[in-house]
């Protein structure tokens, strides 16, 4: 979020009337609704039928996979994030970031005390705090019939009542936290049901505990007239979730309520064509997922969703299996940090089985399954679909790898265009900055691109590696140089500050034009500008072609006056490297091998120094790999056009 200065600045006076008087009020809701905290817990707990598994139909992989995963919960190793499986004990410590040894201290938290910047990063006892790992328990003794998955959840979940008491310390500081750990237990005892009549007295305590999330969560909103993001989203979600299960006085009206605000949430949170406002795959990911989840409640509880909530909805879906690749997954562009409502089979496998280096926290191919099981469409992978009762998809299933056809769509609001030429993709990335100009979550991508040959990334994004932990990294990843753009006189984008308290904030100077897509004679066109270079009289526009020899050529016009330097930056793969770089006529000329090998050339009417450098790749939030990219610099006079392209070894020719 941006500065307070900032946003007084820019809000009209009756929008900051709506915000001032919202805050007074707050003021006023959250010590009235904390005072009720005291008071014996008015709800019981009832099981909302969320979960309709079909556990005869499960393949064996699927089991094995969580009933792994399970096993290694019980034996105190819990699998996080890009930070391997982890010996922590049973039960583990609850405030510690494991990765630093630092913890935070027991008491009540004071404004954003709890991110320090002191190498610790509150984010990994958060992460174990969501408790999303006792659901999976829940599944595994569904599926086996084995105690001591069912002894394991309940003694963790008792456990970190006991030791974390309501509004006290590192894991009582965001009402998202305290949403989405309610939602956690709400689906691991909807798994365990039902309950047996000694562990009356264990559901009585539990049932208690999440009376103190609904409080909780109610006193601590992160609403805002200026600005609402995944964290509010959260917030409601929870809140619906905890009414649903919870059976009390006023727990219908609270259902209705939230609800509604779930309604509305979705048509202002996610564009028209189906993509997250905040301008990140990773974010649309967890959004998709957090508005899946209510529709699934809403079936629960038997109400109706709006019309509007369940078409943008499925256009979420649309917008996810339209960006990724055949196998389900999505490339990185904007911050990810592996956040999820419930973790689906293809995060289980990955944090069981998958060495770090490896992993993709991206590929959601049983997310986008789910969804397509839900609205009847295609899915290669319907597997978590199960666990809510969606039978008979098998009729529906497609192949992984299978050829998509020809083509370009583009989603004009969200700012993506994806181009299908043969077995060769590219995505291209004109998106605005998140949440209408305001938001945390962009990176300076104007105009960079992902391309695929055969659904394996050739040029990627870099991805985000890390938030608070390390300052001047998390400015590494979401910069200019960190993407497949061109960057001029060392200038970014949008400027953003050093300050580590400033970390998630950005101007927004960048305006993009609207994605222009042609089909003339076989070639894909895609062509979009934007204006971050404005103060220096500069204008980038980046036309991208796809030719019928499965060639993308990327022509990168610089507009204006006077002379100035240029810089591109080509990530590429962790699977790939530069053999050879060597001079041709006008340009340069890079061997690249991977697991197809590539030729890339370089063309411009001024010399050009072209190398190749090591560079860092995360695709798992916590941790990067190594990586290499070609970089290309020069000084020109204005106009300028640097012509880059990109083919298979065996296509040959020249540009």
């Amino acid at each position: 979020m941006r500065p307070l200065r900032q946003l007084l600045k820019q809000e009209s006076p009756a929008s900051l009337a709506r915000e001032f008087v919202w805050r007074a009020r707050r003021g006023w809701d959250k010590k009235r609704i904390l005072a009720r905290m005291g008071n014996p817990c008015p709800v019981t707990f009832r099981r909302a039928h969320y979960y309709s598994p079909l556990t005869t139909e499960f393949a064996p992989e699927t089991r094995a996979c969580v009933v792994g995963f399970a096993s290694e919960i019980c034996e105190g190793r819990f699998p996080l994030l890009g930070y391997g499986t982890i010996s922590l004990g049973f039960p583990p410590p609850w405030n510690v970031d494991f990765v630093s040894g630092m913890d935070w201290p027991k008491s009540v938290p004071k404004g954003r005390d709890y991110v320090r910047h002191d190498g610790s990063d509150v984010k990994v006892p958060w992460e174990l705090s969501r408790l999303q790992f006792l659901p999976v328990l829940g599944k595994a003794h569904l599926l086996t019939g084995e105690e001591r998955y069912r002894e394991a959840a309940k003694l963790l979940t008792s456990d970190w009542v006991a030791r974390n008491p309501v509004g006290i310390g590192v894991n009582w500081t965001l009402a998202m936290e305290a949403s989405l750990r309610a939602m956690s237990i709400c689906f691991l005892i909807d798994l365990l049901w039902p309950l047996r009549l000694e562990e009356q007295a264990w559901l009585k305590d539990i049932t208690a505990s999440l009376w103190q999330h609904f409080l909780f969560i109610e006193a601590h909103l992160e609403f805002s007239h200026f600005v609402r993001s995944n964290h509010y989203l959260s917030n409601i979600v929870g809140l619906y979730c905890l009414s649903v299960f919870l059976d009390g006085s006023g727990m219908a009206a609270k259902r209705r309520i939230y609800k509604r605000r779930i309604e509305r949430e979705i048509l202002k949170q996610v564009h028209e064509d189906g993509g997250d406002y905040e301008s990140s795959l990773g974010y649309h990911v967890l959004v998709t997922q957090m508005f899946t989840a209510s529709w699934l409640l809403m079936r629960a509880a038997k109400a109706t969703p709006s019309a509007e909530f369940v078409q943008r909805l499925r256009l979420m879906h649309r917008f996810a299996r339209e960006v990724a690749n055949s196998e389900g997954q999505l490339p990185h562009a904007g911050d990810c940090d592996d956040g999820r409502v419930e973790l689906v089979t293809d995060d289980l496998h990955q944090l069981l089985s998958v060495p770090v280096p490896e992993r993709n926290s991206l590929r959601v191919s049983n997310l986008l399954g789910l969804g397509s099981a839900l609205f009847g469409e295609p899915s290669h992978a319907a597997e978590d679909a199960k666990w809510y009762g969606c039978s008979g998809t098998s009729s529906l299933t497609r192949e992984a790898n299978t050829p998509r056809p020809d083509g370009v769509t583009v989603f004009p609001q969200s700012g993506i265009a994806v181009a299908r030429r043969g077995n060769t993709e590219v995505v291209f990335f004109a998106m605005p900055n998140s949440i209408s100009g305001r938001g945390s979550h962009a990176h300076n991508d104007k105009l960079s691109l992902v391309m695929r040959i055969a659904g394996e990334e050739i040029l990627c994004d870099s991805g985000t590696c890390c938030y608070t932990r390390d300052a001047s990294t998390r400015n590494r990843f979401r910069s200019t140089t960190a993407h497949n753009t061109v960057i001029v006189d060392g200038k970014e984008q949008n400027p953003f500050s050093l300050e580590k308290q400033l970390l998630f904030c950005m101007d927004d100077v960048a305006q993009v034009s609207a994605i222009e897509a042609a089909h003339n004679g076989g070639t894909y066109t895609l062509h979009a500008s934007h204006s971050g270079y404005r103060g220096m009289g500069v204008t980038h526009s980046r036309t991208i072609r796809l030719t019928d020899a499965n060639r993308v050529i990327v022509e990168d016009q610089i507009t204006g006056d006077g002379v100035h330097r240029f810089e591109a930056n080509w990530h590429l793969s962790s699977a790939c490297r530069v053999e050879a770089t060597e001079p041709i006529e006008d340009g340069v000329c890079c061997q690249i091998q991977g697991r197809t090998a590539m030729v890339m050339k370089f063309n411009a009417p001024v010399k050009l120094q072209v190398e190749s450098q090591q560079s860092l790749l995360s695709r798992v939030y916590g941790s990067s790999i190594p990586a290499c990219k070609i970089r290309v610099r020069g000084e020109c006079a204005l106009p300028f056009t640097l012509f880059t392209s990109v083919y298979e070894a065996n296509e040959g020719g020249t540009v």
